[in-house]
């Protein structure tokens, strides 16, 4: 910049005596050399000194900011509370202390199993896991098997079982498709699961009466019609009620899944698929 500005005068004070000489007076007054070249200087000079302060002025204002920034991190490095670090260092010491009793039991010959699972629940956080919980479908199934123990304590199973038994035997096509209707409509009566509590042991027991092939013949069907007929309708599993009520909480979304617009594309489905499968069951 100050070499620019020595070159700069230079060039003007050579410049000026040919102005001089071309015209020795303005506003009819002669014209000294010498007052041209003290007024160029003195310019110079007042040039450096505006270029030196605003050097001071960034190099203060780099400095303050920079103070600013220390002063900013230290207040972000002091928000932790005292009681937020007690919080820290006892969730560090029970982290030590839990990893510590799992590797003493571990060397105690304890299971390892159930160690690792006791250690993983001590040191997992359940609240956010509890709060997907659905209470409701919590007492839905709470509710359910108590009715169905209930319901199979009365007798009426036994007493229905034993009039449709002889119809039902999986030795013959059709036996086989009575069994598997009556599993289906079980299934979307007191869900899938009950069913098998209701039914298994006495389909097995009736094919066991005809040979060990046939009573492993009967717990796949069992299996499998079972498993199809949750997709009849929205009672059939309890999966398809955990979506509906998924969907209804969706935000966005809010969508309702009926019974009957279940049924429109359950029932089609079930049947064809429960037929495939029970063509290939051996």
């Amino acid at each position: 910049m100050s070499h620019f500005l020595s070159q700069e005068s230079n060039r003007r004070l050579s410049s000026s005596p040919t102005g001089i000489q071309s015209s020795p007076k303005a506003n009819g007054s002669p014209v000294n050399p010498e007052t041209i070249r003290n007024r160029l200087v003195s310019s110079e000079n007042e040039i450096r000194m505006a270029s030196l302060n605003n050097g001071l002025n960034e190099d203060n204002i780099f400095t303050t900011s920079k103070g600013v920034v220390s002063v900013e991190m230290r207040s972000n490095d002091g928000k932790e509370t005292p009681s937020a670090k007690w919080k820290r260092l006892v969730w560090k010491s029970c982290v030590y202390l839990v990893t510590v009793g799992m590797l003493v039991s571990l060397l105690m010959g304890l299971n390892m199993s159930w160690t690792a699972i006791t250690a993983a629940l001590a040191l997992v956080d359940a609240g956010a896991c509890l709060e997907k919980v659905s209470h409701s479908l919590l007492i839905f199934f709470c509710g359910m098997f108590i009715t169905v123990d209930g319901f199979n304590k009365t007798g009426i199973p036994s007493t229905l079982w034993n009039l449709m038994e002889p119809y039902s035997k999986i030795d013959r096509p059709s036996g086989i498709a009575v069994l598997a209707i009556v599993i289906l409509v079980l299934s979307n009566l007191a869900s899938n699961v009950p069913t098998l509590l209701l039914l298994g042991g006495r389909v097995a027991a009736s094919a066991a009466a005809i040979s060990s092939t046939e009573e492993k013949k009967s717990w796949l069907i069992l299996a499998w019609v079972s498993t199809v007929a949750g997709n009849l309708s929205l009672l059939g599993s309890a999966a398809n009620l955990i979506v509906c009520e998924e969907a209804q909480r969706a935000s966005g979304l809010g969508y309702t899944l009926s019974f009957w617009g279940h049924l429109k594309f359950g029932v089609p489905s079930t049947i064809i698929v429960t037929a495939i499968g029970l063509t290939l069951t051996r």
